[in-house]
């Protein structure tokens, strides 16, 4: 027999031993405890009190100890004969007694009073309470401190001073700001085409304005407006009485002639600067191929409408199959043409060559040109990466001998992606 089987054998007999004495048990409540009192007579008169006499011994004389001694010793055995028997008795019938005997006495003892069942139940009570309170003070414990202060009455007195501090401030800063803070000297900075003087006036800014309440975006406007070689303006203050006006002009104009034949000279963002005569043009850039109508110094250039029909170049055809490439025809205003300038003149000035170049062809839109001093023509084709051609076109004639002169093609429609120069003889 293995180990675990020897384990539930043993399990098992003490189990069925627990069973029998909680048997036995109950059939001595049952009983009464009769085998007990019925012992205990026979143990009474077995073993009569020390000191009794028989009553017909009353007169005789006392026994002896060995006597005595004798009588004990048989009075012992006969208790715990019947004690034997009346335990066998007792085993005989917790042995007979049938099983739902058995279940229903202990369902009898497990029955409580209601009385019984209200006091567990409020014990149960009472100890579900006592773990809430206990969680409650744990939770109390770790819950930061709260102090509540008393909320003080409403002072309209306080109120009111304050309010007299306030309005107090308030006016101490107007007066302040207008009395101390006022306009007494005007600085310009990058002025070359005009004097400090000049674009003073222009701003609108006069001495005792308040210096930090005037209009600085009302008089960068103006300043524009009415100073023609100004690009950029910008407008600072130095506090007590100072006003800083930084502009940045124009460095350089082109010429462009106008419908009546009178040139003028013209930004690169088409700002009309100033009007010249035709001698001094010739130390200008010119604009060909766009006439300005109704120019005025200061307004935005507009080119004499001229609609032109131009063919747009075409891919070359295939040919294999015998065919040609078909050019489309667009119209071109004077104002494409005018962009296309603006746009030229504006890599010219990216690229800082600016000085060089002493005429720009708009003619064709699709065929733009320029001079190089008196010595290269440059064709550039449309207007598509223009500043790259120009940056081409810079690094190629660097390349070039002072003496050569030719025609510098750029427009990447020969050598895509390359110069193509042709010198002349």
């Amino acid at each position: 027999m293995s180990t675990n089987q020897k384990t539930r054998s043993a399990s098992q007999q003490s189990r069925s031993t627990a069973k029998k004495k909680k048997k036995k048990t109950l059939l001595q409540r049952v009983l009464g405890g009769s085998s007990k009192t019925a012992a205990r007579p026979a143990a009474k008169q077995a073993a009569p009190r020390q000191g009794s006499r028989p009553a017909a011994q009353s007169g005789a004389a006392r026994p002896s100890a060995e006597e005595i001694a004798r009588r004990r010793e048989a009075a012992a055995r006969q208790a715990k004969l019947q004690q034997q028997a009346a335990s066998e008795q007792l085993n005989a019938a917790a042995q007979s007694l049938p099983e739902e005997v058995f279940n229903t006495t202990q369902q009898t003892r497990k029955e409580r009073t209601p009385e019984e069942k209200k006091r567990i139940a409020m014990r149960k009570k009472s100890a579900k309470r006592s773990k809430e309170r206990e969680k409650e003070a744990k939770k109390a414990a770790n819950r930061p401190t709260v102090t509540y202060t008393q909320p003080s009455p409403f002072n309209l007195n306080k109120l009111l001073l304050q309010l007299t501090v306030v309005i107090a401030v308030v006016l101490a800063v107007v007066i302040g700001l207008s009395v101390f803070f006022k306009v007494d000297r005007v600085v310009v900075y990058g002025n070359k085409a005009y004097s400090a003087w000049t674009v003073q006036e222009a701003s609108g800014i006069e001495g005792g304005e308040n210096l930090l309440s005037f209009g600085r975006t009302r008089a960068c406007g103006k300043i524009i407006t009415a100073l023609p070689y100004v690009k950029n303006v910008r407008i600072g203050i130095n506090l007590p009485d100072t006003v800083n006006i930084y502009i940045e002009e124009f460095d350089v104009s082109y010429a462009v002639e106008s419908t009546d034949g009178i040139w003028w000279l013209m930004t690169s963002n088409g700002k009309i600067t100033e009007q010249i005569d035709k001698f001094a043009a010739g130390s200008y850039t010119k604009i060909t191929g766009i006439q300005l109508d109704n120019p005025s110094v200061g307004s935005q250039a507009k080119a004499k409408e001229n609609l032109v029909q131009e063919d747009v170049p075409a891919e070359t055809g295939d040919p294999l199959a015998g065919t040609e490439a078909t050019a489309p025809v667009i119209t071109v205003t004077a104002n494409d043409r005018l962009q296309a300038a603006l746009l030229i003149l504006e890599s010219l000035e990216l690229n800082d060559i600016v000085g060089e170049v002493s005429s720009v062809n708009v003619t064709s839109l699709f065929n733009l040109e320029l001079m190089y001093g008196q010595r290269y023509q440059v064709k550039l084709g449309d207007t598509s990466q223009m500043d790259y051609k120009i940056s081409m076109m810079k690094k190629s004639v660097a390349q070039l001998n002072d003496y050569q002169t030719g025609i510098l093609d750029v427009s990447f429609t020969t050598w895509p992606d390359e110069p193509f120069y042709t010198p002349l003889a």
